[in-house]
């Protein structure tokens, strides 16, 4: 499947998602960004024009529904989705007070079950697609700092695996992404910014490069590294990725 046609991504306010946005734009794809906060997403728009803006918290399968009915009223040809929205909190489990549950919660909520609710809610309409699940190195190997948020990408390599395989020989491919750390505002209320840290541009063109090649994962950068050491050292490499941070 070519990487033009009608786009939907998640989290297409800023970062990884702004940036598909625009490459997917600048190919002559139809693009609707769809994100929590409006400012957000009709900002990036602004600065595209033809590229269309949606509000939607994945988190609450009710905007999910609504949201693919507007979708599939009005881009009836819809055929990549970019599963892409996500937030990463650093959480300290062995301090001495206890963490927030709805902050805990919410990690979840956005990262794995709006993700959940977007595949279930987009796939059941479309013939013909391409689902496209951003996923995360550190679903490798984990950050300890960030431990919801690993966890939520290691879910979502293991979602990715399982669809893939229910799918096989349907005309709907499941496409993961697997970035490093790259510099966006993911990363914007923590006090240190990640250490080696990939320019998004550099990102955003190899990550569509790997599109263009029918790869079912697209490893980028770092990201390769971490998907061969996990299996080959992992305690190594989680002292090397962990060390980083400390």
């Amino acid at each position: 499947m070519s990487a033009a046609g009608t786009v939907l991504i998640t989290g297409g306010g800023a970062g990884i998602g702004a940036g598909l946005a625009s490459a997917f734009h600048t190919r002559g794809a139809t693009v609707i960004i769809a994100g929590r906060t409006r400012e957000r997403v009709e900002a990036v728009a602004a600065r595209h024009p033809g590229m269309q803006a949606e509000v939607v918290d994945v988190a609450d399968p009710e905007q999910v529904a609504a949201l693919a009915d507007r979708v599939s009223a009005r881009w009836p040809d819809l055929d990549t989705v970019v599963n892409n929205a996500g937030i990463q909190t650093l959480f300290d489990f062995s301090g001495p007070a206890m963490l927030d549950p709805a902050a805990l919660g919410r990690e979840v909520d956005v990262n794995l079950k709006g993700l959940l609710y977007v595949t279930n809610t987009f796939l059941k309409r479309q013939s013909r697609a391409r689902l496209v699940n951003v996923g995360s190195g550190l679903g490798y190997v984990p950050l300890a700092a960030a431990p919801v948020y690993s966890a939520t990408k290691a879910a979502v390599h293991s979602f990715s695996i399982s669809l893939r395989r229910q799918l096989a020989g349907s005309p709907v491919q499941i496409v993961e992404i697997i970035p490093p750390v790259v510099e966006t505002d993911l990363h914007r209320d923590q006090s240190r910014k990640p250490p080696k840290a990939m320019k998004l541009d550099a990102f955003v063109a190899a990550a569509m490069a790997g599109l263009d090649s029918g790869q079912d994962e697209v490893a980028v950068g770092l990201a390769k590294v971490l998907r061969t050491a996990s299996r080959v050292a992992p305690g190594l490499f989680l002292n090397i990725v962990n060390k980083a941070r400390d």
